[in-house]
């Protein structure tokens, strides 16, 4: 007769594992089907599921059992929204750069997310996650994800106000990447509002309202051209951050 035990506590590794990839950058794109998620999820839980230790005896009864259920996918979900919210200060840095170059008057309906999105945003944010699996981030995810077992073992999250700390620091801290990527088309882009603000008034007849559009438009584009081949260096160095916050917000868990 099987172990009863071994099933409820792989479920238990599969509602961890499914919260995390849900919550995660991977599974943002929404052109993958629902059903190979789960199955990929199932796959990859039980391959994780064999190297656990499990000397910890889980609750059997069904109040018990709920919260240890609730529990691990909460804590994926902590785990996977950490991630994706490092990843999104690129979106954030786009949104800047659109507000400040002009194209945050063109915001698309972005049919991945169901909201609006600008452009630049939204080619920031594909072109890191590009790079993110290039540089096999998603493997980092993968062991980053095993070795919370380690850290914080089944049915052993406690959720308490040194978790929020950390989370409230990586937030602020995706403001300071999204300020420092677009810094540089930041700082071009107000050399044109002053060249433009010398103009108006040297010759008050030229319309520069309407001519500093493309102006900051090709300015910034420009610019941002330039700092392209830059990003994979930046996103090499954001992936040793999503580590060691990913590993400090599991220490503080348990």
């Amino acid at each position: 007769m099987p172990d009863l035990s071994y099933l409820a506590a792989f479920f238990l590794v599969f509602l961890r594992t499914a919260a995390f990839m849900t919550a995660g950058p991977l599974y943002a794109l929404r052109g993958v089907p629902p059903l190979l998620k789960a199955a990929f999820c199932l796959a990859l839980a039980a391959v994780i599921f064999p190297v656990l230790d499990l000397n910890e005896p889980l609750p059997l009864d069904a109040w018990g059992y709920g919260l240890a259920a609730a529990r691990e996918t909460g804590l994926g979900l902590l785990l996977g929204t950490a991630v994706t919210m490092i990843l999104n200060s690129f979106r954030m840095a786009g949104q800047i750069i659109d507000f400040q170059i002009g194209y945050s008057m063109a915001a698309l309906a972005d049919p991945q997310y169901g909201t609006q999105n600008t452009l630049l945003s939204q080619y920031l944010y594909l072109l890191a996650l590009v790079f993110f699996l290039v540089v096999d981030g998603h493997y980092s995810l993968i062991a980053g994800l095993v070795e919370s077992y380690r850290l914080v073992p089944l049915n052993a999250a406690v959720f308490n106000g040194a978790a929020a700390s950390v989370l409230l620091r990586m937030f602020s801290g995706s403001f300071a990447i999204a300020l420092q990527v677009s810094a540089p088309v930041l700082a071009v882009l107000v050399i044109c509002d002053l060249t433009l603000g010398f103009l108006a008034r040297t010759a008050p007849q030229l319309n520069v309202f309407l001519t500093g559009f493309p102006v900051k438009i090709a300015a910034g584009l420009l610019t941002l051209s330039f700092l392209i081949p830059l990003l994979g260096t930046v996103l090499r160095s954001l992936l040793g951050l999503i580590e060691r916050d990913l590993y400090t917000l599991m220490r503080v868990l348990v």
